[in-house]
């Protein structure tokens, strides 16, 4: 079934806009999921790492931009008000670079972190360096591991990949949602 899935389209595009829009959900399994099928020939490696960097590009600077707007529409600054948002907002205006590398390494902190260096005022360029060196450090190491490991266990995998992908998908949003939950926990503890 995967297989018929990914032969949709022989045209690296399609398989280039389905890792760049899966960056905006499951952004980890979705560096994985390009380096899986870079190990197994279906993209070029540059071509699937490339896709993946510009998702998470695109989407950390939408949430940016969302944080940004959110300073002069009063409607979106009330949607904004989050524990998590406004807990990151000193860090960011103090240390942006610093706080932006760790919420790259946070989990479910992400879309609550950039939102956060928006309405810090944290300064575009500043932000769009430092997200572009901690887009390239997590997605380099995650999707180097994945491919490496791709190659490894190329075959053995192939077999078990539909059953993997449940169990994996699973696991990822579970873990997120426990990480988010403890994050707001320690959040509300003081």
């Amino acid at each position: 079934m995967l297989d018929s899935l990914l032969s949709f389209s022989d045209k690296p595009a399609w398989l280039v806009l389905v890792v760049i829009v899966s960056t905006f959900t499951l952004e980890d399994l979705a560096i994985i999921g390009a380096a899986m099928l870079a190990a197994s020939g279906r993209m070029d490696p540059v071509l699937a790492f490339a896709a993946t960097c510009t998702g998470m590009f695109i989407g950390d600077t939408a949430l940016y931009i969302v944080g940004r707007w959110a300073l002069v529409w009063p409607w979106l600054k009330k949607k904004c008000q989050h524990d998590m948002i406004r807990r990151q907002i000193d860090p960011l205006q103090e240390a942006p670079v610093h706080q932006l590398a760790l919420i790259r390494c946070m989990p479910g902190l992400r879309t609550f972190g950039y939102i956060a260096c928006g309405l810090a005022k944290v300064p575009g360029w500043t932000f769009i360096l430092a997200n572009i060196v901690s887009i390239v450090a997590w997605a380099g190491v995650l999707f180097g591991s994945a491919f490496w490991l791709g190659r490894q266990y190329a075959e053995e995998m192939h077999e078990l990949m539909w059953w993997l992908l449940p169990v994996a998908v699973f696991l990822f949003v579970f873990g997120q949602r426990r990480a988010r939950k403890r994050a707001e926990a320690e959040l509300a503890a003081g």
